[in-house]
């Protein structure tokens, strides 16, 4: 049985990206309820390559986010949609990574 509530993280990462769908990017990183429960993770199992590859997508993740917020900022209205594209596949690979993580521990 597994010492981390995957639910919660899973939870946690559904609100993350609802609040990415808002265009807040205002707290993104480490900051956010999810980045403390990825560190959690990977403390806990920093040997499994999932855990490792669930904090690499969550770096990620907050590096897209940072893309996007300058592009914001920069009053540039041209988000390209590969951008867009590669922010929903990260979204996609972080959740299944967590269901795996959820399974094997």
């Amino acid at each position: 049985m597994s010492k981390h509530d995957f639910e919660l993280a899973k939870e946690m990462l559904d609100s993350l990206k609802k609040s990415f769908d808002l265009n807040s990017f205002e707290k993104i990183g480490g900051e956010t309820e999810f980045g403390k429960q990825v560190a959690l993770i990977y403390s806990q199992y920093s040997n499994n390559p999932n855990a490792k590859n669930l904090d690499f997508q969550y770096k990620k993740l907050i590096q897209i986010a940072n893309d996007i917020k300058h592009l914001r900022l920069s009053n540039d209205a041209t988000l390209p949609d590969w951008l867009e594209e590669e922010l929903e596949a990260v979204f996609r690979k972080t959740k299944d990574l967590l269901i795996i993580l959820e399974n094997d521990l």
